[in-house]
């Protein structure tokens, strides 16, 4: 898994050798003075371990060995805010990352009652990557910040119910690695569904089943782009896949990144859009940005195809250890305040789009996007000139994905058919928050079958699997299946997550992951069923 070196993105892998079992450290490479000149702390409060007590910081911090705040002192200060405010429960998950460590989250709610109906519900985590330490960090600040301003605390709560799940891995923060203690790249297993605890912590997502929702990360900010590095104290990107309503995607981008932009211009931040490309150190070389993808495998699109506005969040930081660690926990606070504050000011239209786009995405009759592209064009983008520490506009090729372009295309099904021996499918679906129906008599009519005319695997693993590229030609057929197969109604809230993973071009389906199997002349065994 991830054997070989790999293209750099910006919150990519560093290039590592083969993993080991815990300890996946990545090189350390600090900012030099000509650029962390850039990176003064700013005056912004921060109410978390790191801060409120410096003397609780790790020892392995400094030498990026070890996050500022261990597991221990997190819960503890969890648990003591949670006491001091009756809007705060303090929880702990029912269930235990792969190391047997827990999962403790705080429920923010001035209603009475275990969920209000008709308030704005924002889901907030962070820490899915364990070396990304302004992470949580930046989440324990927001609850600080909550317990601190009690004014501000309830203006936001009478609009909003909030969770805050500020450490997703724990594992990868004990052993301060990117990935799982399984080394599973946590945030690339959401379609694929390969480790308990990702099954775990969807499940709970799904049950609070929120209108917003935010993730937090860091990205790595030693990648030399010829002689530039990149300038931005923070990064972000709504959910792109364009099976997410149309007008959440749209309240996503006009109102709540417009949003956080100003927010941090504000505070004496620089942002820019979250970007992935290559690096180089050729002092000739063009900047070639990728804006963040429309792929389901990852946090923000299958938290987004749940039909909810849902943002990705970067920080400077992997790699930094301890440098500049108050001006990027200070980034992710504003950041992740910006949001809340904008679903909070604007509830009743977050809460009518996101509700209504339900609605609409449910009764759809527009074809579903299985594959989609974009194209590069020049953008202007702040980055740091290496050479002299200046903050400078580089112009750059950037790939908007703001929106994507659709390109394969195919009638929505009214439902898919899973014959009874691939249950494990069906139970796939259900994780990811779909009813599934398990048929009690056997069932049979006309379906579109999917018929494989190319199967192309890839030369190495990814993530535990060798990815597959299909192509199809679709037929009608009569088909039969026994009683107890299963029916997947697309006609629901969390259908867009079926509609990638069953749909076998799609880059992150099941088929594509090779949980289903295929050879060129092979008939896809999930069926669809359409109207008329």
């Amino acid at each position: 898994m991830l054997a070989k070196t790999v293209l750099l993105g910006i919150s990519a892998v560093s290039a590592v050798n083969a993993f080991q079992y815990g300890y996946n450290h990545v090189t350390v490479r600090k900012d030099i003075p000509l650029v962390a000149a850039n990176f003064k702390d700013v005056d912004i409060d921060l109410y978390s371990p790191a801060f409120l007590n410096t003397s609780s910081r790790q020892a392995g911090f400094k030498n990026g060995t070890q996050g500022p705040t261990s597991h221990e002192d997190m819960e503890a200060y969890m648990e003591s805010i949670a006491s001091k405010n009756d809007y705060m429960t303090y929880q702990t998950a029912n269930f235990t990352s792969e190391e047997l460590r827990s999962f403790p989250f705080v429920k923010l709610s001035s209603s009475k009652g275990p969920k209000s109906t008709d308030k704005v519900r924002v889901w907030v985590q962070g820490a899915v990557h364990g070396n990304e330490p302004a992470g949580d960090q930046s989440l324990l600040a927001l609850l600080g910040k909550f317990d601190k301003d009690p004014k501000w605390a309830t203006k936001i709560l009478k609009n909003l119910d909030i969770v805050i799940l500020p450490r997703y891995n724990p594992d990868g923060v004990y052993y301060f690695q990117r990935v799982l203690a399984t080394n599973f790249d946590p945030n690339r297993d959401h379609t694929k569904l390969a480790r308990q605890q990702t099954r775990d912590i969807k499940q709970l997502f799904n049950e609070f089943s929120p209108h917003v929702a935010i993730d937090m990360h860091e990205y790595g900010s030693s990648s030399r782009y010829g002689n530039y590095v990149q300038a931005s104290d923070g990064l972000f990107s709504a959910a792109k896949n364009l099976n997410i309503n149309k007008n959440i995607r749209e309240l996503s981008e006009k109102l709540f990144a417009k949003n956080i932009g100003d927010a941090m211009v504000k505070a004496g931040l620089r942002w820019e859009p979250y970007v992935t490309g290559r690096t180089s150190t050729d002092p000739n070389y063009v900047p070639k940005f990728d804006e963040a993808g429309s792929d389901a495998k990852i946090g923000r699109n299958a938290m987004g195809l749940t039909q909810s506005i849902t943002f990705l969040i970067e920080m400077r930081g992997i790699g930094l250890a301890d440098q500049e660690f108050q001006r990027r926990t200070a980034a992710g606070l504003t950041m992740a305040s910006s949001i809340i504050e904008t679903a909070s000011n604007n509830a009743q239209k977050v809460f009518k789009t996101v509700e209504g786009g339900i609605k609409d995405f449910i009764k759809s009759k527009e074809p579903i996007v299985i594959t989609d592209s974009t194209k590069y064009s020049t953008r202007m983008f702040q980055m740091i000139d290496y050479t002299n520490g200046s903050i400078v506009k580089v112009p750059v090729q950037f790939a908007s994905t703001t929106p994507t372009t659709a390109n394969l295309t195919r009638s929505r099904p009214e439902s898919y058919l899973i014959p009874v021996a691939w249950a494990d499918i069906a139970k796939r679906l259900e994780v990811s928050g779909l009813e599934v129906e398990t048929l009690s008599k056997p069932w049979s009519g006309t379906v579109e079958a999917l018929n494989i005319t190319s199967s192309e695997l890839s030369s190495s693993y990814y993530e535990g699997a060798v990815l597959a590229t299909i192509e199809t030609e679709t037929k009608k057929r009569q088909l039969t299946l026994p009683a107890g197969s299963f029916l997947v109604s697309t006609r629901q809230k969390n259908a867009g997550l079926a509609l990638n993973a069953l749909e076998p071009e799609n880059i992150d389906s099941y088929a594509s992951f090779n949980i289903i199997p295929l050879e060129v002349g092979d008939e896809y065994p999930i069926f669809r069923v359409v109207k008329g």
